[in-house]
C-alpha cells in the first residue's frame, strides 16, 4: 500500500538554535521574495528600513545571512546590498563605511528607545498596517506568546509589558517578516524538532541573565516544544524572538516525520558557537 499524502508542512529543524533573523533567512532562502516583502512590510509605517539577504556558504552549504537595517533617515539610491557573500569564495559584501555602520547602530538603538515597545503599542501597530487578516493573526499571535512571558518574568501585565530586545524594530520586522513569509508559502501546518540551547549566562540591558532566558523559560511551561541543553556551548542559541515564532505559529512537535521536501532552506545566525550556526526550514508534503 503506498504513503497517503496527508498535507503540505513547513517544518523547522533547530540543531543551532533558533532567532527571529534565522527563521526569515530560512524562509527566504526557501523562495519567499525579499523585495516583494519589503514593499509589504512597508505597510508597517514604521519609517525606513532595509530587509538584505546576504547569500552565503557555510561548512559548503549555502543559505541566507539576514541583515535588518534601519535608518534614521529616508534612504534614496545608496542602499547597502550584501548578495554575493561566500566564505568558500572569499568574496566580501559591500557593507557601508565604518561611520555609516555606526550611525545605522545609533540610530537603531535611539528609535527602538521611543517607539513601539510595549505590548499595546506593537499590537495596534500591526492592526492598523496594511498587512493580510491572516498576517496580522499570525503575527500577533506571535507577540501575544513573548508578551505573556515577558510579562511573567518581569511582574507585570500584558497590555503594559514593556519589550527589550524583543521590542526593537528589527525584531517586529522579524517577526512580522515570517507571518507574511508563511503566508505566501500556503503551509497547512508548522511542524518542528526539538530546539537546541546553550547555556551559561548573558548580558542583556538588565545585566547577566542565566541561559535559557527567563522569557524562553517561561515559554516552555505550556509548551510540548522540548529544549535540549548543549553543555559545551556558553552561550545563548535560543533567543524568545525565534522561539516565540515558533509557539505563537502554533507549531507541533515532531522528532521525526515523514515528509517529501519540495524546497529547502537555511537561515544563518550571528552567534559563533562553534556549530552548524542555522535553521533549516523544510517545505514540502507530510505523508501518514
Amino acid at each position: 500500500m503506498g504513503l497517503r499524502r496527508n498535507n503540505k508542512v513547513l517544518y523547522f529543524e533547530c540543531s543551532a538554535g533558533i532567532s527571529g533573523d534565522m527563521v526569515l533567512g530560512a524562509l527566504i532562502h526557501l523562495g519567499v521574495d525579499a523585495e516583494e516583502l519589503k514593499r509589504t512590510l512597508a505597510g508597517l509605517n514604521i519609517g525606513p528600513f532595509n530587509l538584505v539577504p546576504n547569500y552565503v556558504s557555510r561548512s559548503g552549504v549555502a543559505g541566507v545571512d539576514l541583515q535588518v537595517l534601519i535608518y534614521d533617515e529616508p534612504q534614496h539610491d545608496h542602499d547597502y546590498d550584501l548578495v554575493g557573500e561566500s566564505e568558500d569564495a572569499g568574496a566580501t559584501p559591500p557593507y557601508p563605511a565604518e561611520h555609516d555602520h555606526e550611525h545605522l547602530i545609533k540610530a537603531h538603538d535611539e528609535r527602538c528607545k521611543h517607539t513601539h515597545t510595549t505590548y499595546r503599542q506593537i499590537k495596534s501597530l500591526i492592526e492598523n498596517s496594511g498587512l493580510s487578516a491572516v498576517a496580522k493573526r499570525m503575527a500577533v499571535d506571535i507577540f501575544t506568546v513573548i508578551g505573556k512571558a515577558e510579562a511573567a518574568v518581569h511582574g507585570k501585565g500584558l497590555e503594559d509589558v514593556t519589550f527589550h530586545e524583543v521590542g526593537a524594530m528589527d525584531s517586529i520586522l522579524d517577526i512580522v517578516g515570517t507571518a507574511v513569509a508563511v503566508e505566501r508559502l500556503g503551509a497547512e501546518k508548522i511542524l518542528c524538532g526539538p530546539v537546541h540551547d546553550g547555556q551559561g549566562v548573558i548580558e542583556c540591558r538588565h545585566g547577566l541573565i542565566p541561559v535559557p532566558v527567563p522569557a524562553v523559560m517561561e515559554m516552555l511551561k505550556d509548551s510540548d516544544i522540548p529544549i535540549i541543553v548543549e553543555t559545551e556551548v556558553a552561550t545563548e542559541m535560543v533567543t524568545p524572538t525565534g522561539f516565540g515564532i515558533l509557539k505563537g505559529l502554533k507549531a507541533e512537535f515532531r522528532p521525526t516525520v515523514g515528509l517529501r521536501p519540495e524546497k529547502v532552506g537555511y537561515g544563518f545566525g550571528k552567534r559563533v558557537t562553534g556549530r552548524f550556526g542555522a535553521v533549516r526550514a523544510i517545505f514540502g508534503e507530510e505523508y501518514a
